[in-house]
């Protein structure tokens, strides 16, 4: 029972026309690593058109004990068949609930669509086999998980949905009004406003019930943010963060090595020396597509989002503002795993968020509301559907559970983070070409 890596994956997430020739569709341009997701949305949505598999495997997976075939399932999957393929042979339930709809998070569609799928017996022959592989749940976590359901904590404030929608688009509508007379102030209100939409946009594709899904089209239309890319990219970042050869966000070579050559096995490149010098500056240049998977819906929030930045602004306080946006994001959603473990083995979902991600501890207001919730983000990645305006109060539970169970709860000033992740860049940079 083998399973495909994401590196084997990419290789073959090709999209096939119809004289079944090999077609490598438009991309990203993205130091995140993105044009794999976009390659492997293109060769599913092949995969569905032309009813041919590339992959035969049977996919299994378990879930509160019970395991269920879903072979058939992957595909119809809509964060992806990658992902469910990825969790063969594993117990995916923590990384089922931690991302998925079942009830106290708004919707239980997921729940349902889980239950209906074929049972089947386990796929190993031991149970000594399956607890080397480390896929059994973490009990103490879905323990306390139940506990702040009945708490609440998955419930959204009406209030609190309101204010931090406004907040963003108060910076639209700032950096609109000055454009003609201030246009520097203008790009930046924009680009902190574009930052701060990332987020919320990244809160909506996260979150669930009926007010995140009518959200879900937010980010593009404000700033070019593809929800559906996002859904199949990042959904894998958080089931397998740091995972080398699972997790796209550490493969970005050669734009950046993230750990020596020689030691993920991927071929060096002369431009590593240089990127603790252009690292950052790169961020700025975070574009997002939605023409591989020819969604014609995003495609048309897209289209409408650069009319409006094109159109309508001066072309510097257009483009300005994208650099300013891209920059912060980028900048700031790498710098809490970047520079923490990379690790090459499969784990349990718990173990893997506490050993890849580390908190920024950000005491300034402003500081905390330009981060937008990514310095809370182990808790994050812990609780994906929660709102991220809950997040800090639960910090103080959730050191005190780490503590409890002999995780490791690690947070740092939010300014020795990043000057970390930049030495970390820096030192690999300096290592000698091979």
């Amino acid at each position: 029972m083998g399973h495909e890596s994401a590196d084997d994956a990419t290789a073959t997430a090709t999209a096939a026309g119809d004289d079944g020739k090999a077609k490598k569709p438009w991309g990203f341009l993205s130091p995140f690593g993105a044009s794999a997701a976009v390659l492997e949305q293109a060769a599913e949505a092949n995969e569905k058109q032309s009813g041919r598999r590339r992959r035969t495997e049977e996919v299994k997976l378990k879930v509160d004990g019970q395991w269920y075939d879903a072979t058939g399932w992957a595909l119809a999957h809509p964060g992806g068949a990658g992902f469910v393929r990825l969790l063969n042979g594993q117990d995916a339930t923590d990384v089922f609930y931690a991302l998925h709809s079942y009830g106290p998070n708004g919707s239980d569609e997921a729940l349902k669509r889980l239950r209906a799928l074929p049972k089947c017996d386990a796929p190993y022959d031991t149970e000594e086999y399956e607890t080397q592989r480390l896929t059994t749940a973490n009990a103490e976590f879905g323990e306390l998980r139940g506990k702040l359901e009945a708490e609440g904590w998955f419930k959204r404030n009406a209030l609190s949905e309101l204010s931090v929608l406004a907040q963003v688009l108060g910076c639209y509508v700032v950096g609109q009004a000055i454009a003609a007379t201030h246009p520097i102030l203008a790009a930046i209100s924009i680009g902190i406003g574009m930052q701060q939409a990332g987020w919320l946009a990244h809160d909506y594709v996260h979150g669930r019930g009926k007010w995140c899904s009518m959200m879900r089209c937010f980010g593009a239309l404000t700033n070019g943010f593809s929800a559906e890319w996002w859904s199949h990219k990042h959904n894998m970042h958080h089931s397998f963060t740091n995972v080398d050869g699972k997790d796209g966000d550490i493969k970005l070579e050669p734009l950046y090595y993230l750990s020596p050559p020689e030691t993920s096995g991927r071929p060096d490149s002369w431009l590593r020396k240089y990127q603790h010098i252009y690292g950052y500056p790169l961020y700025a240049m975070t574009v997002a597509s939605a023409w591989a998977r020819k969604d014609k819906t995003e495609l048309a929030l897209l289209v409408g989002h650069y009319a409006w930045l094109f159109g309508t602004l001066p072309l510097g306080v257009a483009i300005g503002s994208m650099l300013i946006g891209g920059f912060l994001v980028g900048s700031l959603v790498t710098a809490t795993h970047q520079s923490e473990e990379i690790m090459y083995e499969d784990g349990s979902f718990v173990d893997i968020q506490f050993r890849s991600t580390r908190e920024a501890d950000v005491k300034n207001p402003l500081e905390r509301w330009l981060w937008g919730g990514m310095d809370t983000q182990l808790i994050h990645h812990l609780f994906p559907t929660m709102p991220r305006y809950k997040l800090h109060k639960l910090r103080p539970i959730m050191q005190e559970w780490a503590q409890k169970h002999g995780y490791d709860f690690r947070i740092s000033d939010s300014r020795d983070i990043l000057k970390k992740n930049y030495k970390h860049l820096e030192g690999i940079a300096a290592l000698e070409t091979i």
